[in-house]
C-alpha cells in the first residue's frame, strides 16, 4: 500500500468519542480531545443490537417483515472541522482527521450476514462489533474482512470470549483489533473492578495487548484523558509502564490504516490531495521525500519528465 495520510503524519488517535445525538456536546468532546493533543479521533454512533424481537424499544428502528425489528443505521455524524482549532497540532506538523465508526451488538450469523452486506456500511470509516459469544467471534475469525474492531460491554459480568485467547488470536492474525474503553471504570468502583478485571483477561489472551487499543468510550466531555495518561491506564490492566503507548498510538494507527485500505481497491492505491500535505515545510519536505521513495512514483516522474523535455524542444 503506498503512504497514507495516517501512515505519515499520525500520533495519537482517540478511538472512541461516543455521539449520543447531541451535537454541541460531541463538539465539545471533539474540541478536548484535539487539546489533548489527538490528531485522529473517531466518531461513534452506537445502535446496539443489530436485530431485535418485536417488544424491544431500541432508539432507531425500523419494522422488518417476519415479526422482527432491525435498528435503522444512520448517516455518520458530520464534524465540521472549521469549528475546530488545529494551531497546535499544525505547529507541530500535524493534521487532525476525523474518522467514523458505526458499533453494533451480533448475536447470530444472520446478524452478520445483514451487517456485512448493509448499503449503509460503505459510509463509515471503521466497523466496530460487540460479539454475543464465543461463536459469533468464530464467525468473525473467518468472515470478518469488513470489520475493524472487536470491542465488548466494559463492566459486563458475562463476556465469555475473553479467555478464548486462540479464536482472538485468528481475529488479530487477520487484522481485527480489540478495544478497551475507560469511561465506564471512572463512573463507581464496582463498574471499575469489572472493567479491569475483564481488560486484564483480554490482555492476557492478547499476549499482552498485541492488537489491542485503549479509548475513552465518552459520552461526557470529562471522560477524555490525554494520550499519556490514557495509554498509562494499561498498567492498571497489568502492562509495563514502557509498553503502554502502543495502545493509542501504533496499534491505534494499524486499525486505521486498515480502515483506509479498504477504500481503496485491495488496499493498492490512497489518492490524497495537496491539501492534505502538513502545512510545516520541513515535514512537508519529508512526506515528499517519503513519496518519491516508492519506484513506481520515481518511475512515473522520469516518464512525466521526458515527455516535458521533448515538448521544449519542438517548442
Amino acid at each position: 500500500m503506498s503512504s497514507s495520510f495516517v501512515d505519515d503524519h499520525f500520533q495519537f488517535a482517540e478511538m472512541n468519542i461516543r455521539h449520543t445525538g447531541n451535537m454541541d456536546e460531541t463538539m465539545a468532546m471533539v474540541r478536548r480531545a484535539v487539546r489533548m493533543g489527538y490528531d485522529c479521533v473517531v466518531i461513534n454512533t452506537d445502535i446496539g443490537q443489530m436485530m431485535q424481537e418485536d417488544g424491544g424499544e431500541p432508539p432507531h428502528k425500523k419494522k422488518k417483515k417476519g415479526g422482527k425489528e432491525r435498528n435503522v443505521i444512520p448517516n455518520p455524524v458530520n464534524i465540521d472541522c472549521s469549528q475546530l482549532d488545529t494551531s497546535m497540532l499544525e505547529a507541530n506538523g500535524k493534521r487532525l482527521r476525523i474518522f467514523s465508526r458505526l458499533t453494533t451488538t451480533i448475536s447470530n450469523s444472520t446478524e452478520v450476514h445483514l451487517l456485512m452486506h448493509h448499503p449503509q456500511l460503505k459510509k463509515y470509516d471503521l466497523i466496530a462489533v460487540r460479539p454475543s459469544d464465543d461463536q459469533i467471534l468464530q464467525t468473525l475469525s473467518k468472515k470478518g474482512d469488513f470489520v475493524d474492531i472487536i470491542t465488548y460491554e466494559q463492566a459486563s459480568t458475562s463476556v465469555g470470549w475473553l479467555n478464548k485467547s486462540k479464536i482472538i488470536q485468528l481475529c488479530i492474525n487477520d487484522g481485527i483489533t480489540f478495544e478497551i474503553t475507560y469511561a465506564d471504570a471512572l463512573k463507581d468502583s464496582s463498574q471499575r473492578r469489572e472493567v479491569l478485571t475483564n481488560g486484564r483477561q483480554l490482555l492476557m489472551s492478547t499476549k499482552g495487548g498485541n492488537g489491542v487499543v485503549i479509548a475513552s468510550g465518552a459520552e461526557r466531555m470529562i471522560d477524555i484523558r490525554a494520550p499519556y495518561d490514557a495509554a498509562n491506564i494499561s498498567v492498571l490492566f497489568g502492562v509495563l509502564p514502557g509498553c503502554a503507548r502502543k495502545f493509542v498510538a501504533s496499534n491505534a494507527k494499524k486499525a486505521l490504516l486498515r480502515a483506509e485500505s479498504r477504500k481503496t481497491l485491495k488496499g493498492g492505491v490512497l489518492v490524497r490531495t495537496k491539501e492534505d500535505l502538513p502545512k510545516n515545510l520541513t515535514v512537508r519536505l519529508n512526506v515528499i521525500e517519503k513519496i518519491m521513495r516508492i519506484p513506481e512514483f520515481r518511475a512515473q516522474m522520469e516518464i512525466v519528465k521526458n515527455e516535458v523535455g521533448k515538448e521544449t524542444e519542438k517548442n
